[in-house]
């Protein structure tokens, strides 16, 4: 449901059956849990739960716990993320920063550890099947605004992990045509 009021969000409401595919693809999707545990630490200020980072597919759902740790960065600042009881934190991943030809921004965040409490999340990333290939999307695209992103794979992502360790945004960096 998320993806479809996306979807909708990036065109209006000019539905055609390639937004059926679309969707199928992502119904059809991969789909990957992460259980974080963070323990206390006696210097919080030495180390940090997570580094910098932003997500590889398109959305990732956080459940977090009450403990704060979740930071983003928004105009070169480290904000928290308030930890709300019941309530899932969305995340923009990179994947869809590709499909959306930049309309749509991945989230650069990082976890801090807490020097009293323990910190769990439950994160689950989605994305398309890893056999697809993801690109900017032929409707975003014209001659007021160009293709932005080469297209992608997740065996791209793997070699790319694999050959140096990934920080910040630099796989979405190396993936920017301008």
């Amino acid at each position: 449901m998320v993806m479809e009021v996306i979807l909708e969000s990036l065109l209006g409401s000019n539905k055609t059956g390639e937004d059926d595919e679309i969707m199928k693809d992502f119904q059809d999707g991969s789909q990957l849990m992460v259980v974080n545990f963070f323990p206390p630490c006696p210097e919080p200020d030495l180390t940090l739960g997570m580094p910098p980072h932003s997500d590889y597919g398109f959305l990732t759902l956080l459940l977090q716990d009450e403990v704060e740790g979740l930071q983003i960065q928004y105009k070169e600042k480290w904000f928290t993320v308030e930890p709300i009881p019941n309530a899932f934190v969305v995340n923009i991943g990179d994947h869809l920063e590709i499909f959306s030809n930049g309309k749509y921004k991945s989230v650069l965040h990082r976890v801090k550890v807490n020097s009293e409490k323990s910190r769990i999340s439950v994160a689950t990333l989605h994305s398309l099947p890893f056999r697809c290939m993801v690109r900017p999307w032929s409707k975003l695209i014209d001659e007021a605004n160009p293709r932005r992103y080469k297209d992608t794979n997740f065996a791209t992502f793997l070699n790319y992990i694999s050959s140096q360790e990934p920080k910040k945004k630099e796989f979405l960096e190396s993936r920017k045509l301008i």
